[in-house]
């Protein structure tokens, strides 16, 4: 009894002594905190400024600063675009472009799809060979016009805040409700001193206006879709950049492809931007689910789907698809349905590209809380990137490749990520992670925001 007496004391002794989970999550609080102002008191990152929100599972704070206060959140803002996208228009959902006959006119009509002749159309005969076949069916062996229908859209094709320095390089491609090759062009020259112009695809034409020395060129693409090179140029350059008008790009290729299959353009490749009915509907060809689609704008982080999909949002029969409708929707989804304070957000374009993007830490983990409810955790764990797999992440933080996803950002003086990890016996860490206005190099900013997830992950 004695002995029995003396082990039931200290029981009672060590459960006296014992911390609370309160105090515990404080402990591990300062612990980290300490740890990661110490990465962030770098140098090299003096002057920035630094917002940073880590939470577990029930929105308890594990370390926060400036969680508060609206910072540039570079792609990270494809976060919300995605997420409002995915509610408002599921998963599943193909865009359809049409092919209609009208007359001896032929038409392509745009409904928003940015992968149409892209990524995944390694064969681009074969991107437009049901409406080959569909013409031959009916012995078509000729058309008048081509003709690119973007109706679905408004005629703003650049975001307003886009800085000029941005527009005419392959991530700030223009906007429509078509889009071929994802509106960019491939460009290679050879010998600067009688220049050599190769331009994919093909039919885009090239003329170069330079002198021989070190790279600085300015490559553009006019109203037309021709490029012009500029500039000194060294013996070879190889490069990518945006097309000038993406309506008129997808007719002069669908142009190109009849040409190519035997059938006669006697006309032109022009385009019609005002809602008409046509005759006719002859082919329709679909995009990828939108699963596939919102992959590509998370995982390699790609501007043109990210605004082409955002922007569909408001596309209807009564009006044209705006930038202005679509961020009302985005609005009242990520403040009605996700919870977010609609002080806590600002967004302008639907990428992220835009210096005037807005967002509060705190309302992006709101976010991936909401992404990694058990109701939406697969799907949202297939379409973030990962460690080591495709996409921005693939040569970052390959410990954590298993446990961990998330979405990174880059502008100038621009870095961030966040993501969720997964912990042990199925809790998680939600976390956000943005240094703004820094001078340092981009590796400095991302070392440091690697410290910092590598210190969050380790619990």
């Amino acid at each position: 009894m004695r002995r029995a007496l003396v082990v039931f004391a200290l029981v009672l002794a060590s459960c006296a002594t014992a911390p609370s989970p309160q105090s515990l999550r404080q402990s591990l609080g300062q612990s980290i905190g300490h740890r990661i102002d110490a990465i962030t008191s770098k140098p090299s990152l003096a002057g920035a400024i630094l917002g940073i929100d880590v939470v577990d599972d029930r929105g308890n704070t594990i370390y926060a600063r400036n969680e508060r206060t609206l910072l540039i959140p570079a792609s990270n803002r494809k976060l919300f675009a995605a997420a409002t996208v995915a509610s408002c228009e599921g998963l599943d959902r193909r865009i359809a472009t049409e092919f209609w006959l009208d007359g001896s006119d032929i038409i392509i009509r745009g409904g928003g799809d940015p992968s149409f002749g892209g990524r995944w159309a390694f064969d681009r005969d074969a991107v437009f060979a049901a409406i080959v076949n569909a013409l031959r069916s009916r012995n078509v062996a000729g058309v008048n016009n081509v003709i690119a229908d973007v109706s679905l859209f408004d005629r703003t094709t650049i975001p307003g805040s886009w800085k000029v320095g941005n527009l005419g390089s392959d991530y700030a491609a223009p906007v429509d409700a078509l889009a071929y090759n994802e509106n960019v062009i491939g460009i290679v020259a050879d010998h600067c001193a009688s220049p050599v112009i190769t331009t994919d695809p093909a039919f885009v034409p090239a003329s170069a206006n330079v002198v021989c020395g070190p790279d600085n060129l300015v490559i553009r693409s006019g109203g037309d879709n021709a490029v012009s090179i500029l500039g000194t140029m060294p013996e070879h350059i190889q490069s990518l950049a945006g097309i000038g008008d993406p309506a008129l790009y997808a007719a002069q290729a669908l142009l190109d492809a009849l040409r190519h299959a035997g059938i006669n353009v006697r006309g032109h490749a022009v385009v019609n931007t005002a809602p008409r009915a046509w005759n006719e509907r002859l082919a329709v060809i679909e995009s990828p689910p939108f699963w596939q689609l919102l992959s590509t704008v998370l995982k390699p982080s790609q501007n043109l789907y990210a605004e082409m999909l955002f922007k569909g949002l408001s596309a209807s029969a009564a009006q044209p698809a705006s930038y202005e409708a679509s961020e009302d929707i985005e609005r009242r989804f990520l403040t009605t349905e996700v919870g977010i304070n609609a002080a806590d957000f600002r967004f302008v374009d639907g990428c992220g590209l835009s210096p005037d993007d807005l967002v509060a830490p705190r309302a992006i983990v709101t976010l991936l809380r909401w992404m990694n409810d058990p109701s939406r955790r697969g799907v949202w764990s297939m379409m973030l990137a990962r460690p080591g797999e495709e996409g921005t992440l693939r040569r970052r933080l390959l410990p954590f490749a298993s446990r961990m996803r998330g979405k990174t950002g880059s502008i100038n003086g621009v870095n961030a990520l966040s993501g969720i990890l997964d912990g042990p016996h199925g809790t998680h860490r939600y976390f956000t992670i943005i240094i703004n206005h820094h001078t340092a190099e981009s590796s400095d900013a991302l070392h440091a925001i690697d410290a910092i997830v590598t210190e969050i992950a380790n619990w």
